[in-house]
């Protein structure tokens, strides 16, 4: 009989993983490829943290509904303040006073025709793939409605489509990374 490894060890295993990852890549210079080697080998642990979850469902999402990455990051910087693949302390299991769900923040009574099905909000807080993909299905349909992102994310947040501050930050700021916790190194 083979013994399964109790959830302590596991945690604790993980940690070890964890810390030995960011020591490796605390000496040296931080770049974009360093940056997606930790991100690989965060994504293939047993249990991965959450902000690098989002991250990969983001990419894999905006891909599959041609939603571009600016677009997307901007989305869930503005209703999450989701700030990258290392923003360790991130919480995506957030519900607004208005009822929105999740990272992307949907509300539930509009996902349901996105889903196919009824979902509950509780699990559209709490299933990542689930909330974004809602998400970026919205925005692919509402761009093939009003054809400028502006619009679009404009009316993502109000409801109406109209250019406010939310649709302005969104559409301008092309490079969503300078939002993000950056991978801290020391060189030595």
């Amino acid at each position: 009989m083979i013994k399964k490894p109790c959830l302590k060890t596991t945690a604790v295993a993980s940690f070890i993983i964890t810390t030995i990852l960011i020591l490796a890549t605390s000496f040296g210079s931080s770049n974009e490829t360093e940056e997606q080697q930790l991100i690989s080998e965060y994504s293939s642990q047993e249990v991965v943290p959450v902000s690098i979850e989002l991250y990969n469902i983001i990419e894999s999402k905006s891909e599959q509904y041609g939603i571009p990455k600016y677009i997307a990051y901007n989305v869930a910087y503005m209703e999450s303040r989701y700030r990258g693949p290392f923003h360790w302390s991130y919480n995506p299991y957030l519900t607004s006073s208005a009822g929105a769900q999740g990272p992307m923040q949907i509300i539930t009574r509009y996902a349901h025709k996105f889903v196919g099905r009824t979902v509950t909000p509780k699990e559209l807080r709490t299933d990542l793939e689930m909330n974004v993909d809602v998400s970026m299905k919205m925005l692919k349909r509402l761009y093939g409605i009003y054809g400028k992102w502006d619009l679009v994310l404009g009316y993502y947040n109000t409801g109406y489509p109209q250019v406010n501050g939310y649709a302005s930050y969104g559409t301008s700021t092309k490079n969503y990374k300078d939002k993000w916790v950056k991978l801290k190194t020391q060189s030595y």
